[in-house]
């Protein structure tokens, strides 16, 4: 949180890094659009559909990240249990 004492380049600094580990955006139809279906939709469901479509995506990057974190900690745990048996 930026307080009177900070300076504005490291602030700039933190939100490039946020910046350079968010994904881009993946390219694809959002929510099914040019489905027959969408042809029955009311413009209300569609806002529904466009925010639970950003909201499935967000939680679909966070699902990946946690697995890649669980992944990471796997391989360790497994190069550490060789080790530990005298195998590498």
């Amino acid at each position: 949180m930026p307080t009177k004492n900070t300076p504005t380049d490291f602030i700039r600094a933190l939100a490039a890094a946020v910046q350079a580990e968010m994904p881009a955006p993946r390219q694809e139809k959002p929510f099914g659009l040019g489905a027959p279906w969408t042809h029955h939709a009311t413009p209300e469901e569609f806002e529904r559909l466009a925010r639970l479509h950003n909201r499935i995506l967000r939680k679909e990057l966070a699902l990946a990240a946690m697995r890649e974190e669980r992944a990471g900690i796997m391989r360790r745990s497994i190069r550490r249990m060789r080790r530990a048996a005298g195998k590498d």
